[in-house]
Order: structure tokens, then C-alpha cells, then sequence
């Protein structure tokens, strides 16, 4: 038998015990290559995950300046209504009673910006509900007749935007959102026949309070400009109430569509504002500032920042480790083969002294590496594939949450194919190491330094 292929099979089977060590050797680092890569096609769909679902985005308030209706915006209505439930990490700064309202054909500009995917438009005012009664709770607060029975209304072009829900504050337990239809076309009577448009949603404390269900009727007055809406959800949860005032207390927090809340005299006081993903953010912000410069534009990267971070350092963490695995596995595999070929001397002389080419003895060791790593590459594609989706799991249930536990841990071909590829260039630089000085040797040398 004198072709390369016969010698290196009748070497591969000659030797099973030198076989299955360099066999596993080489599984080793082929499984633990391929269970990496899936490990960082993991972690990249989770952080994709979260770049898209974090909710980045920034908030537009009017600068200070005159209100644009001041019996609306005594500061129960105003300061509290448009952000009722928001604590400060949900979103810093939001409008108080000194801010301005929002031009209509600005707050569509902002929204026409290429980088925001959703948006939401909210006005606020106090307004006093016909034939029921606000929660008064326990703060033993005395107010004057003309303020005791008000209430505070947000109207907003997509209640599920607010942050109250987006932070789980507030709960929607029965119901729908109003506005999620209504859009920026919902002006004052351009949505009237919209669906979200005259629905409201309440707390399920003044529901139970007055007997109001999904459904019911509720009016409800603001210096003399009344609006009917119909109750289409109810929510329950607790915000902070910093004016410890009966009416912007949560239990007394109606949400209800924009143009419904325009009919009571409610000012367009906030617009929320959200990009496609969070690298999108600062480009959209930088956008809206050469818009409206006249308002105050405040973003939410403080919230999501921290996590992005974790998640660039354990993706870097990954590609240190994947460095340091090519290195390892470069000289493990070098150093097992230097005794490999070492042990092989003889035969090498041999082959060189009978005729043989050096190609000709290269490739019957290259095809002996050939067979090991083809054993190894099926074995690690199996096991390392095994292997990568327990860590996937075991890295969503660290994570947690509703929108990781939608992704499936699973890694394409491509990142099997790749990761082999790779082990295939570290068993052949290893073994080009090992192999080609004894090969490159005379063979009288050779036989020389065996006698």
C-alpha cells in the first residue's frame, strides 16, 4: 500500500489507543468551541431582545412659560395628571404646572421622525365627575368645596404608553387601553368615531366606590365644557401622590382618550416618544432638538443603560474567552501532536529514506488529523449543540422576564459550521507545528539521531 490514504488508515487503525486520545482531544475543543458560539448567539438574540423591547425613548414637555389654559392647570391637574403613577426613574421631570402646552404640528413632526416606531400624545386637566364621587382615602385633607370633588383626567392617544403601565405600576386587570386607535388624527372631534375615542379607563377603587363597571356611563365637567365616556377599562395599582390631595390620589386617575379630554378644555402638555431600538436614541433626540427647540426633551437611557452595559461586558467577556480557547486549544493540540509525530520518527526516516516525497508523507499525516477531526467534528456538533442550549437556559433564567422567555435557544447551522471551521484551522496549525520540522528533516539525520 503506498498511497497517503492507505498508509493513514492502516495508521489510524494500527494504533486504537493513540486514535481515541487524539480523537477526544480534539472533540474536546471542537464541543467546546461550538457550545461557545452558541452561548454568543444567545446572548446577542438577548441582547437584541432587549434593545428592542426596552421601551428607549424621550419625552417632550413645553418649556416654562404661560399655561395655555390656567384654570386647567391648578397644580393637582397639572402636575400630577400627566404623570400620576410615573415615579422618577419612570420618567424624570415631567410636566408640572409651569409648563406650556405643545403645538399640535410639532408634536406630528416628532412623531414623523424616521427613528420613532410608537408614540403617545397626552393632555391633563382636573374635572369633576357628574353623579359620582372621588375616592377620599385617609390624608384628612380639608379642601373648599370648589376643588374637593375633582378628579385627575389624562387623555392620551395610547394609554398602554403611559408609564404607569409601561413600568407595571399600574395593572389593566379588566378591559382594553383606550386611544391605541385614536392616533394623532384624534383632535378635538377629528377622532370622534375612532375606536378608543369617549372611552375611559378608572381605577378599580372609584369603580367600586360608585358602582361603575365596564361599559357604565361617566361624565364628567370642566368650567363648564362636559364630555360622556364610556368606561372600557379598569385598572388597579399605586403611584406616589406627592400633592397628597384627594384628586391625585391613583384611586381618583381617569385615563381617557385625547379627543374626549379636549372636549373638557385638557392642554396638549406631553408627548411620548419611542425609537425602534436603543441605538437609535441619541440620533432621534439630536433630531428632535433641531425641531423644537422650545421644548424640554428629556430621554429614559438612564433606565436601560446599565443593562446594555452588562451585556456588552458579557459579550466581550465571551470573545476574550473564545480568544483564549483558540490559544489553549492551538497548545494542547500542538503539544499532543509533538509527541504524536515524535513517537513516528521512525517510520518518518523510513518513508523519507525508501523514496518517499515529503508531500507524500505530509499527507498521510494530514489525512490521519483529517479523520480524527471528522470523528470529532460529528461528536462536538451533537454535544456541543446539547450543550449550548442548556447554558441558553440557564442564561434566561437569570434574565427572566416575559419578552427572553419568547426566544428559542437555538443555534443555526451557520454558527456550527463556523465554529468547526475554526477548530479545524487550530487541529491544522497544531499539527503543522508538531509535524513539519521532523518532516523537513534530511532522512540520514533522522536515522542518525535514532542510532
Amino acid at each position: 500500500m503506498t498511497s497517503p490514504w492507505s498508509c493513514a488508515i492502516r495508521c489510524v487503525t494500527r494504533k486504537p489507543a493513540r486514535t481515541l486520545l487524539m480523537t477526544l482531544i480534539m472533540t474536546a475543543v471542537f464541543t467546546a468551541l461550538v457550545a461557545q458560539s452558541g452561548v454568543r448567539s444567545t446572548m446577542a438574540d438577548v441582547k437584541n431582545a432587549i434593545n428592542t423591547n426596552i421601551g428607549a425613548g424621550f419625552t417632550a414637555v413645553g418649556s416654562t412659560g404661560e399655561p395655555g389654559k390656567p384654570g386647567d392647570e391648578v397644580e393637582p391637574g397639572s402636575g400630577e395628571a400627566p404623570g400620576a403613577g410615573e415615579s422618577p426613574a419612570a420618567q424624570p421631570g415631567g410636566p408640572s404646572g409651569d409648563s406650556a402646552g405643545i403645538d399640535r404640528e410639532v408634536a406630528e413632526r416628532l412623531a414623523a421622525l424616521p427613528q420613532v416606531a410608537r408614540h403617545s400624545l397626552e393632555a391633563a386637566v382636573l374635572a369633576r365627575p357628574e353623579g359620582a364621587q372621588p375616592v377620599l382615602g385617609a390624608s384628612g385633607v380639608q379642601l373648599d368645596p370648589q376643588f374637593a370633588g375633582d378628579v385627575s383626567v389624562t387623555g392620551t392617544s395610547d394609554s398602554s404608553l403611559n408609564p404607569a403601565f409601561q413600568g407595571k405600576l399600574y395593572q389593566l386587570v379588566e378591559g382594553e387601553h383606550v386611544g391605541a386607535d385614536e392616533g394623532l388624527q384624534a383632535g378635538a372631534g377629528g377622532g370622534a368615531g375612532k375606536a378608543g375615542a369617549g372611552q375611559a379607563i378608572i381605577h378599580r377603587a372609584f369603580a367600586d366606590h360608585n358602582k361603575l363597571g365596564l361599559g357604565d356611563k361617566l361624565t364628567l365637567s370642566s368650567e363648564g365644557d362636559k364630555v360622556t365616556v364610556t368606561v372600557a377599562g379598569i385598572l388597579e395599582g399605586k403611584t406616589d401622590n406627592p400633592t397628597g390631595l384627594p384628586s391625585g390620589a391613583s384611586e381618583n386617575h381617569i385615563f381617557m382618550d385625547l379627543a374626549s379630554a379636549q372636549k373638557v378644555g385638557a392642554p396638549l402638555t406631553t408627548g411620548r416618544y419611542f425609537t425602534q431600538n436603543a441605538q437609535q436614541l441619541p440620533e432621534a433626540l439630536a433630531a428632535a432638538g433641531r425641531i423644537a427647540p422650545e421644548l424640554t426633551l428629556e430621554d429614559n437611557s438612564a433606565q436601560f443603560a446599565p443593562v446594555l452595559q452588562a451585556i456588552s461586558g458579557v459579550d466581550r467577556l465571551l470573545g476574550s474567552l473564545l480568544l483564549g480557547l483558540c490559544v489553549a486549544g492551538a497548545c494542547v493540540l500542538t503539544l499532543v501532536s509533538t509527541f504524536w509525530a515524535r513517537g513516528r520518527i521512525h517510520e518518518i526516516g523510513i518513508l523519507l529514506s525508501l523514496g518517499k516525497s515529503k508531500g507524500n508523507v505530509l499527507s498521510q499525516f494530514a489525512i490521519e488529523a483529517g479523520i480524527f477531526a471528522g470523528v470529532a467534528a460529528v461528536i462536538a456538533a451533537v454535544a456541543g449543540t446539547v450543550l449550548s442550549s442548556r447554558l441558553g437556559q440557564a442564561v434566561f433564567a437569570q434574565v427572566g422576564g416575559e419578552t427572553l422567555s419568547s426566544i428559542q435557544s437555538s443555534m443555526g447551522v451557520g454558527h456550527v459550521g463556523l465554529a468547526l471551521v475554526l477548530g479545524a484551522v487550530i487541529v491544522l496549525i497544531g499539527v503543522s507545528v508538531a509535524v513539519l520540522p521532523l518532516v523537513m528533516q534530511h532522512p540520514k539525520r533522522i536515522l542518525a539521531k535514532l542510532s
